[in-house]
């Protein structure tokens, strides 16, 4: 939190706060349903996991949507059981081309996608185009 807001006083984030724009994840839904991909309804749950963004400050509201692709827990831990720090290694790069996949897909589909310079996550920023059915 930021040195200068009174996070006392503060009463916790609305509900409309703390989820991701609906027409967003609508069209994030639309677009992954075309291609067949799922949507992890968890955020440990395989599939296109969306996250909203990150608050820093109490009363900002979320105005994008973080996507990215999750695997389950037991493929990443027989990745690195099996003693091969390689297989860890080609797995993540799997996952990296998927997400970049991904963002291609979901701008194909008419959102604003960028990946953020400094945690290099997937965001949805927008609707910059018609949706994929028009």
């Amino acid at each position: 939190m930021s040195d200068d807001i009174d996070t006392d006083q503060w009463s916790g984030y609305t509900p409309e706060e703390m989820d991701p724009p609906t027409d967003l994840v609508e069209r994030i839904r639309l677009v992954c349903s075309l291609l067949h991909l799922p949507v992890a309804e968890r955020h440990s749950m395989p599939g296109v996991a969306l996250a909203r963004e990150e608050v820093w400050r109490p009363g900002k509201p979320a105005d994008y949507v973080t996507v990215s692709w999750n695997v389950s827990d037991k493929l990443f831990d027989l990745a690195i059981a099996k003693g091969s720090e390689g297989r860890a290694e080609r797995l993540a790069g799997a996952l990296s081309a998927v997400e970049h996949a991904l963002a291609d897909a979901l701008r194909r589909g008419g959102l604003r996608v960028e990946r953020d310079s400094e945690i290099q996550d997937w965001q949805v920023l927008g609707i910059d185009g018609p949706s994929p059915l028009d």
